[in-house]
């Protein structure tokens, strides 16, 4: 059902059905799975614009028209690694109860967007507000759900952004390699379902993840068909960050320079980053149009090397079970090389509010 709502621009590409994996097993395992889309017809092209869904697919060998490759059902990349693609644009978390009392929402069920749509678009538009009135209101590390602290509070890295205007941009890669360190930990079997998050030894990770959540609380919540695919799912969560640190509205990178490589020649080298940027006091709406379809084949076919060359790479190490070292040497001296290490972050020049 399309319920028709007032206009309204959501941060990050979200595709408005789930795949047809989880459509399937949600109904085998009795979780409703509802398409209710809120928002104004006008605005349903972009906000379904399943950007990451068609990088992906091409990564793993789709090689048709561009178009062709935005289903998220084809089978190259396969339903596990898309479900963890999407995941960082939709964690699913639970409500306490009593929490989000004015919303349609269902505190015995877990929340994201497939599950629980109109709560999702109501929890969301409140952090949009009280993100608009104060950009620091979710500053402080664990305030809110998953849902707000990646859009809006300190786990902005997984959108390979900065959590606040101002912040160094050393820090912001030390919270993307932090990630993409735990994502690898879980593909290399060294953090499984059970593993506590705040248990994980990696240098700046409890400041975040200091609740009692496990590994699968955190990936699987309220679905249980996916936690034999973990490997799968945080393959995707990382490729989900790497894409968007290619995207203009995330970061701003200087062209790449053809020819030129990195690890003694090993790889091609991506453009440099100039400068992270922060959500909170950007223009949301030019913020999505620099994540949507059209503008990622744009910039696949400006820049050489591309997004879809780093996530092959990724891939290949995924292939050939790497070790988080070599991961790490490839992300942190070829992908995220820094122009400026102490440069703030910011809305950028071409997103912030005032450049309307």
């Amino acid at each position: 059902m399309l319920t028709l709502l007032t206009a309204h621009a959501f941060a990050h590409q979200l595709s408005p059905v789930g795949t047809q994996a989880e459509r399937k097993f949600a109904k085998r395992w009795g979780t409703m799975i509802r398409a209710e889309i809120a928002i104004s017809e006008s605005a349903l092209h972009n906000f379904s614009d399943p950007v990451h869904e068609t990088l992906t697919q091409r990564i793993f060998g789709c090689d048709g028209d561009w178009n062709d490759c935005a289903d998220s059902d084809l089978e190259y990349a396969g339903p596990y690694v898309i479900a963890g693609l999407r995941w960082n644009d939709d964690p699913v978390f639970m409500l306490t109860p009593g929490e989000a009392t004015n919303l349609p929402c269902n505190t015995k069920d877990t929340v994201s967007f497939i599950t629980q749509t109109r709560c999702w678009v109501g929890l969301f538009r409140d952090a949009e507000k009280k993100s608009a009135a104060d950009p620091t209101y979710f500053k402080q590390p664990g305030k809110g759900s998953y849902l707000t602290r990646s859009h809006f509070g300190d786990l902005q890295f997984l959108h390979a952004m900065a959590s606040e205007d101002g912040e160094p941009a050393s820090v912001t890669k030390a919270k993307i390699l932090m990630w993409a360190q735990f994502t690898w930990g879980v593909v290399e079997g060294k953090y499984r379902l059970d593993t506590p998050l705040r248990d994980i030894p990696i240098d700046g990770w409890r400041t975040h993840f200091s609740n009692g959540h496990t590994v699968q609380d955190l990936f699987t919540m309220g679905r249980p068909w996916l936690r034999p695919h973990v490997k799968a799912l945080a393959l995707g969560s990382l490729m989900h960050l790497v894409q968007d640190s290619f995207a203009q509205g995330h970061v701003d990178r200087k062209e790449p320079v053809y020819g030129q490589t990195c690890l003694n020649g090993s790889s091609p080298l991506f453009g440099q980053v100039r400068e992270f940027h922060s959500y909170a006091k950007q223009d949301h709406a030019k913020h999505k149009d620099s994540d949507s379809n059209k503008s990622a084949q744009m910039q696949v076919q400006l820049n050489d090397p591309d997004v879809i060359d780093a996530g092959k790479k990724v891939r290949q190490f995924f292939d050939h079970q790497s070790a988080w070292p070599e991961v790490e040497q490839y992300l942190s001296q070829c992908v995220f090389v820094l122009e400026d290490e102490d440069k703030p972050s910011s809305a950028g020049d071409n997103y912030s509010i005032s450049a309307r």
